[in-house]
């Protein structure tokens, strides 16, 4: 069976990172499993790229979008895409002939919405937020998102909207061209899965939960003392640690509830640690030592990074099932986080840490505050990560999903 991913990026984000760990677990499995990119990172030779030509064009394309999307005030900051510029990605697809199409992050104008019924293949969607049943949105704005399950008119449109509806045009256009479609959806956790059955757009196609999958041979936990040594930190503190992509300038990734609550913790032994960015004004607003890692980009200092940490911090407002705490936890760390998105599916109990019922600042500073009086083995923590998000589990649920998918393509 021949499977070809589609993302913008092999490694640059949380979904690129997601679809390359399960290509290679596929591949690890025997499976005949490639991924076609706009932007390369890895070294991995069944990774393909788009030509030059196509990169260039798709880089304006996005450019372009930018602009459009300017046109639409809306008071929702998340990213805004209309794939509405037709690169002829479907073509160089369908040239490679495979048996699956894995469809993740293809925003950015990499695949337009009316190519994609142009794909001679069944399609299996692993969504990493809500933009395919969404309007232009990748995630609903809260409070505003009754439009996914409604269906998006002038009526229901937020009052502090004003100019185009890019939303609507951008949903109205996804209606059109994948109405007839049969799409097999993959929700990495359970709060997307009830989004997509909620949608007005793709209630009606199947949809399963299957977590994103890590390799517990790379992520696994390493030596405190030693991994402290080696990213230059100190080894007689207690150590928090933060991280995402793009983690300090990003509103949805929490950061300033997180500022707020470092602000009422008591400073005496504990230090901050931050992923993901260089630089930052934390230690200025809330006393608190903080240590910038930078963009970590091998995973074996990602590994190092979380197994030095006493405990990891996701104060996301909005998230699916983040590649963040799924690292964590295979690394034997604990995990915090507000009961959002898929955050639940990833801290089930609390032998995996704490989830923070109320969003506020002063419940995330008694989290932490009690998360760091907690006595536990990274081992354990570990284990049970590794019986939830197997790689061989996580392949084998795929390979019952390509084969529905391939018998509904031929019925």
């Amino acid at each position: 069976m021949k499977i070809l991913h589609l993302c913008t990026s092999d490694l640059a984000g949380g979904a690129a990172r997601a679809a390359f760990r399960l290509h290679q677990a596929q591949r690890k499995a025997g499976i005949e499993s490639f991924m076609l990119v706009v932007n390369k990172a890895s070294d991995d030779p069944f990774v393909l790229s788009v030509s030059k030509t196509r990169f260039i064009f798709i880089t304006l394309a996005n450019a372009v979008r930018r602009f459009i999307v300017q046109k639409q005030k809306t008071s929702n900051t998340t990213l805004h895409s209309i794939n509405f510029f037709s690169s002829g990605l479907h073509r160089v697809i369908n040239k490679l002939k495979p048996d699956i199409v894995n469809l993740h992050w293809i925003c950015g104008e990499m695949l337009a919405i009316q190519d994609v019924k142009k794909i001679k293949a069944p399609i299996v969607w692993t969504m990493h937020d809500m933009w395919a049943f969404c309007g232009s949105e990748h995630y609903g704005e809260e409070g505003h998102d009754v439009r996914f399950e409604e269906g998006y008119t002038p009526l229901n449109r937020p009052d502090n909207h004003t100019g185009l509806d890019i939303d609507s045009w951008t949903y109205s256009r996804k209606c059109k061209h994948w109405s007839k479609l049969r799409i097999n959806i993959v929700a990495p956790s359970r709060w997307l899965h009830q989004c997509v059955s909620r949608s007005k757009l793709l209630s009606n196609q199947d949809v399963k939960t299957i977590s994103n999958c890590i390799d517990h041979r790379v992520f696994k936990p390493l030596d405190k003392r030693a991994s402290r040594n080696m990213l230059n930190l100190p080894v007689d503190k207690k150590l928090i640690l933060f991280g995402a992509f793009n983690s300090t300038s990003d509103p949805r990734k929490g950061v300033h509830v997180l500022r707020d609550a470092l602000k009422s913790l008591v400073k005496s032994d504990v230090e901050l640690v931050v992923y993901g960015a260089s630089h930052g004004d934390i230690e200025g607003q809330t006393g608190i030592k903080t240590h910038y890692l930078g963009v970590l980009h091998d995973e074996f200092t990602l590994a190092a990074a979380y197994s030095a940490a006493d405990v990891f911090v996701a104060p996301s407002l909005q998230d699916n099932l983040p590649n963040t705490l799924v690292e964590s936890l295979a690394c034997g760390t604990r995990c915090i986080a507000f009961d959002i998105g898929g955050m639940r599916d990833l801290i089930p109990n609390d032998k995996f840490g704490q989830l923070v019922s109320r969003i506020n600042s002063e419940d995330l500073t008694e989290a932490i505050s009690q998360e760091l009086s907690v006595q536990y083995s990274p081992s354990i923590v570990a284990s049970l990560s590794a019986g939830l998000r197997d790689e061989k589990l996580i392949v084998k649920s795929y390979l019952e999903i390509y084969k529905k998918a391939i018998t509904d393509y031929t019925d």
